[in-house]
């Protein structure tokens, strides 16, 4: 059964900042969004200078962001009864799997034997998702009777 309306709605309106925010967090950490309310504020608080080491944080956190905001998005609108929910979900999580797997590499404040062994887990598991949701065969189920 689809969620109502009023989930739909909702999960929409924050899962779109979210999105918006995680991705600012990889891309640009520490730039604020005028979408979100005094963001300026929350930024300048954490991002004073130019620290490294939050902003590696803060990129980390929007990858696990945009895995949590994808994971509803697809929850909520992108499954219905009889559809592949978890081939999408694997598609979503594999695909921010990867994306997390990259920022760790590119991060030089620490050295690689300490950053890779996570990068490698990542980037491994970002793979074996994304293969299993293009390649493994699926069938429709068949829908369930009314009694």
């Amino acid at each position: 059964m689809a969620p109502p309306l009023h989930i739909k709605v909702i999960s929409a309106l924050l899962n779109s900042v979210v999105v918006i925010a995680g991705v600012r967090n990889i891309v640009a950490p520490g730039v604020p969004v005028v979408l979100i309310p005094e963001d300026d504020v929350f930024q300048l608080h954490f991002h004073s200078g130019k620290d490294s080491k939050m902003a590696f944080i803060f990129q980390l956190f929007g990858c696990f962001m945009l895995m949590a905001a994808s994971t509803k998005f697809i929850v909520v609108f992108g499954h219905v009864e009889g559809t592949f929910l978890r081939q999408k979900l694997l598609i979503a999580l594999g695909a921010v799997d990867l994306v997390t797997a990259a920022v760790v590499l590119m991060y030089k404040g620490l050295p690689a034997s300490v950053t890779m062994g996570f990068a490698v887990l990542h980037g491994i598991e970002g793979a074996a998702f994304l293969f299993d949701a293009a390649f493994r065969s699926r069938r429709v189920k068949e829908a369930k009777k009314s009694s």
